[in-house]
């Protein structure tokens, strides 16, 4: 299997310019440097690697604010989308990190400029958003059976693609945020009205484990392990928590898919 889909991830959404490249390298040097990690040979965006502090320097000699940065087994992706009036950064891990995934989220969360976080399995994710037939193509996975609906353009660039509306590992883009549900999740303040969820009904759920550790965020458990699979009942728990975060929405002409 392919680097990019092994491990999970952990996505962290912020208001939009409230994550910038500084910020963000700051965190991850402190928890690496915590835990033992060397902060160099890390790859910036496909260049010869280099250190965290290097990284930083070429980012703000270039006032970049989007970024792949690679190395020491680990991912940190950052995209700014201003038409989404969000930040983003993704946090892969190839392999299950030895210390929890709270360790990184919460001191991003304790920014007021938080929005939400959530962990998911990063191959789950991945083939639940894949819409491009071209993805099952290239990586030689079948998309035989899936649901297919066009892709909305004119004539000669139309085509089929995958349907993925119905998945329950969906992502969506939204103003301010992403529709989308993970076995683990951090809720910030702002969360709460820009998607319409009762934050009184999502602490009362009996079936989440919910908790504060700080008393603006939320965080619940759905899951002992990251959701992996539509079998089992585990879709069925998928569509409880979206419905439970995101009451007010439903698949509809315009949502932005995550890819």
């Amino acid at each position: 299997m392919v680097n990019f889909l092994r491990g999970e991830r952990l996505t962290v959404v912020f208001k939009h310019a409230g994550l910038r490249p500084r910020l963000a390298l700051e965190q991850i040097e402190l928890i690496l440097k915590r835990h033992g990690v060397p902060c160099v040979g890390f790859e910036l965006d496909g260049d010869p690697p280099a250190s965290l502090t290097q990284a930083l320097t070429r980012l703000e000699a270039t006032h970049t604010n989007d970024f792949t940065l690679v190395g020491q087994g680990f991912e940190f992706h950052l995209s700014s989308l201003w038409r989404w009036k969000l930040d983003f950064l993704g946090i892969r891990s190839e392999i299950k990190p030895g210390y929890s995934w709270d360790e990184w989220a919460t001191p991003f969360s304790r920014s007021p400029e938080f929005v939400m976080a959530w962990v998911a399995d990063c191959e789950y994710e991945y083939w639940q958003n894949a819409c491009d037939p071209l993805e099952y193509n290239v990586l030689g996975k079948s998309y035989a059976g899936l649901p297919m609906i066009s892709n909305g353009l004119p004539y000669l660039l139309e085509q089929q693609i995958i349907d993925t509306s119905r998945n329950p590992g969906r992502r969506i883009l939204r103003d301010g945020y992403i529709e989308v549900i993970g076995a683990v999740m951090w809720l910030g303040e702002s969360f709460w009205q820009l998607s319409g969820a009762d934050r009184k009904q999502v602490a009362e759920a009996d079936w989440l484990r919910t908790s504060n550790s700080a008393p603006s965020i939320t965080r619940l458990q759905a899951a002992e392990r990251c959701f992996t699979t539509i079998e089992e009942g585990s879709a069925a728990v998928q569509a409880k928590l979206r419905t439970l975060l995101f009451p007010a929405r439903n698949a509809a002409q315009g949502d932005r898919l995550v890819h």
